[in-house]
């Protein structure tokens, strides 16, 4: 089991590492630069907008169908259509309530056009994450994988012709918005196409009113934990265009420092989508997870943790090398980004591990603590400091959000994470941000200084035998 993980997240990783740093540094960046802090932070508030009912498309139906085919694999062919139908009315509320509540807000023409696109994204990226679910559910992970960068694929050839191919075209928000429209439809058609390669599915077929509702029942929790997770991990980005008095010009100040933020999440992400089904099946078999559990821990706290330091401390140079405008200011938000980042993939390993142990309503409590705890943050915080208040908001809530999950785990399943795994990984924080200091100090802020910390990780992981040469190449013999 630890061969198959193994293989397959680095697989999916190398696809990902091709592609999505592609889309946010050389498409998302570059169409951020020529459109302005002001217009690209009109985009990226209402963006982030569109993200706070997202969990009304899906009531928590995915990651259940996730879980549920992990355990029994039949299940897609008998629930596939079924799915879709209540895919497609959910469609309908959500679309009703995001836009009743924008224009409730006082959204204008301009916002409830391109609220009404990016609406439209947020379903088909909703369908064509379902239709992963069954691929990933069956344990076929290199189609997932894929499926996971085809629309970014897509959508970086659309959007490279309207920044560089010299088209007729004017680059703007709703073009933006509408080019990754049509890579999501694209995708969509090939997810279903390698769906029914790998697996007989009934697209078309006489509906089961009581499956659907029983579906719609066994998925509220996951719905609800969608819901409060989507609200205290994005409600900063859109509380800041609400709370600052220069709103939309604050929101695309602190888009640059959370893009970074958002593209580092990109590794913990898709470590805990591989991570879910395969716990999930290890559970169902009674299978002891204790030697795959603190493989991923090391697997996902190591990068997280050597990315994270040396970007706090050489914040401002990684900033301006990006950006040209609002640096400090983006710059000192990052570093509140950054700390946030660690807690995040700290849920990413535990909150995962509970989700397959099937602890949904447990996890409900914790993120809804969360949001409140983010709520009175942002309302303190983000009028005084403005985007610095809104990241640190974002650190305050998924810190504890964090804690609380590895405090439930570790209570639930105390022998599964080893004490010597916790003392080498606290060790490493320590030394690793002692020593990135240090060479701060002689060399300076500046880019030399950020990889020569870099390189020193790979010293203080091998120093304290964190990852050992025999262990390593072990690891490549088996894979």
């Amino acid at each position: 089991m630890r061969k198959l993980f193994a293989t397959n997240l680095i697989f999916l990783l190398l696809l990902n590492v091709v592609v999505k740093p592609l889309w946010i540094f050389a498409i998302d960046r570059n169409v951020q630069i020529v459109l302005g802090a002001q217009e690209y932070g009109f985009y990226f508030a209402l963006f982030n907008f569109s993200l706070l009912f997202n969990f009304l498309l899906d009531l928590g139906i995915t990651n259940f169908n996730n879980r549920e085919i992990s355990y029994n694999p039949q299940l897609v062919s008998q629930q596939f259509a079924n799915v879709l139908v209540i895919k497609l009315v959910l469609a309908i509320v959500y679309f009703i309530v995001t836009m009743g509540i924008g224009v409730s807000l006082g959204f204008g023409k301009r916002h409830i056009v391109l609220l009404a696109a990016l609406t439209l994204n947020q379903f088909l990226a909703s369908l064509l994450l379902f239709i992963r679910s069954n691929l990933n559910g069956l344990q076929f992970f290199k189609a997932d994988s894929v499926l996971s960068v085809m629309d970014k694929v897509i959508v970086i050839v659309l959007v490279s012709l309207l920044l560089w191919g010299n088209l007729k075209i004017q680059l703007t928000v709703e073009a933006f918005a509408l080019s990754q429209t049509l890579a999501y439809v694209v995708a969509i058609f090939i997810a279903i196409w390698l769906l029914q390669g790998k697996y007989s599915i009934a697209i078309y077929q006489e509906f089961d009113w009581i499956t659907i509702v029983a579906l719609i029942k066994k998925g509220l929790p996951f719905a609800v934990l969608v819901l409060l997770m989507t609200l205290y991990g994005r409600l900063d980005t859109v509380m800041v265009e609400r709370l600052c008095t220069d709103g939309a010009v604050s929101a695309g100040i602190y888009a640059q420092a959370f893009r970074l933020f958002d593209a580092f999440n990109m590794y913990s992400y898709l470590f805990a989508a591989l991570m879910l089904p395969i716990f999930s099946r290890m559970m169902s078999n009674q299978e002891d997870i204790t030697e795959l559990f603190n493989f991923s821990f090391y697997l996902i706290l190591i990068p997280v943790v050597t990315i994270a330091v040396p970007t706090m401390i050489y914040n401002r140079s990684i900033v301006s090398i990006l950006y040209h405008e609002h640096i400090d200011v983006s710059a000192k938000a990052l570093v509140f980004l950054m700390g946030s980042f660690v807690s995040v993939g700290l849920s990413y390993l535990f909150g995962t591990a509970l989700t397959a142990m099937g602890k949904i309503w447990l996890l409900c409590r914790i993120s809804l603590s969360a949001v409140i705890i983010s709520l009175v943050a942002m309302l303190v915080l983000v009028p005084r400091f403005g985007v610095i208040g809104a990241a640190m908001a974002n650190l305050v809530a998924n810190a504890m959000a964090s804690l609380l999950q590895a405090f439930f785990f570790t209570r639930n399943e105390a022998k599964v994470i080893r004490k010597a795994s916790v003392l080498k990984m606290s060790l490493f924080i320590v030394i690793y941000t002692v020593l990135g200091l240090i060479i701060q100090y002689i060399i300076g802020s500046n880019l030399n200084g950020f990889l020569a910390t870099l390189a020193l990780s790979i010293l203080v992981i091998f120093g304290l035998k964190l990852f050992t040469i025999r262990a390593i190449v072990s690891f490549i013999r088996g894979i």
